[in-house]
């Protein structure tokens, strides 16, 4: 059985936002849309309800759809919301992109306009579903969890263990390369760690130890394991590291 999704339609024309809800509901049976006519309803709903998606006209009363997605990000930087509207133009659509739309769909004369929202619906909440349930996985392994940027070396999500052992908070870590958590020392150079990671980027995972660096400048030794994978539809490498300082003869 599908798994509830509770849907938020701002929307100030009363008889298309009914139309809107009976054609969701009937594309997805699991499916529950609320209305609210403009952006201030909308903020309220969202506190207290919570909903999966957020669906917006772009042209309503107070803000437009742009304006309430730039101050929904704030608040709520990963909440599925959909632009669907009937002022399609370019110049609306990357306003859209820039804000963090996850979704712009042009309204139509046609019924098929419910079944490409609803499938739309469906897929964003669906991506969300599968990110949290990834980062609740990511956070409860007990070991350093580090993904890389192929082509760049540089660290595009870590777990919270990681930050742990660097003593960095997770933000400061993003964007780091291999260099700056090393030890500085020859044998742990960051050309060698660009190295490894390229080679795990091309389909040959490496297993080898290494010599970590914390913000205070003490040295630890790791056990790493790098591996391709894809994340969110991205080719990323992982690396999962243990920390060896129980092992070690300094």
């Amino acid at each position: 059985m599908p798994a509830p999704i509770a849907v938020l339609h701002v929307e100030d024309d009363s008889q298309f936002a009914e139309l809107t809800r009976r054609g969701i509901e009937r594309e997805l049976p699991a499916v529950t849309v609320e209305t609210v006519g403009n952006a201030n309803q909308a903020f309220d709903r969202i506190a207290a309800s919570r909903p999966d998606c957020v669906v917006s006209d772009y042209q309503m009363p107070g803000r437009n759809g742009i304006e309430f997605l730039t101050e929904l990000r704030e608040e709520y930087p990963k909440l599925p919301f959909i632009l669907y509207t009937s002022k399609g133009s370019e110049a609306v659509a990357s306003d859209a992109i820039s804000a963090g739309v996850t979704d712009y769909i042009q309204k139509d004369a046609t019924t098929e306009q419910y079944e490409l929202l609803a499938r739309r619906i469906e897929q964003a909440v669906a991506r969300r579903r599968a990110e949290r349930d990834y980062r609740e996985i990511f956070e409860k392994v007990p070991a350093g969890l580090v993904v890389h940027d192929p082509d760049t070396g540089e660290i595009v999500d870590a777990n919270r263990r990681f930050c742990e052992l660097l003593g960095h908070d997770h933000e400061d870590v993003i964007g780091m390369t291999v260099g700056d958590f090393s030890a500085d020392e020859p044998a742990y150079a960051a050309g060698k760690g660009h190295s490894k990671i390229r080679e795990a980027a091309a389909g040959e995972p490496q297993r080898f130890t290494w010599r970590d660096q914390t913000s205070d400048g003490e040295t630890f030794p790791v056990e790493v394991v790098l591996e391709r994978t894809a994340i969110g539809g991205q080719e990323r490498v992982l690396a999962f590291v243990r920390d060896l300082s129980d092992d070690d003869p300094e």
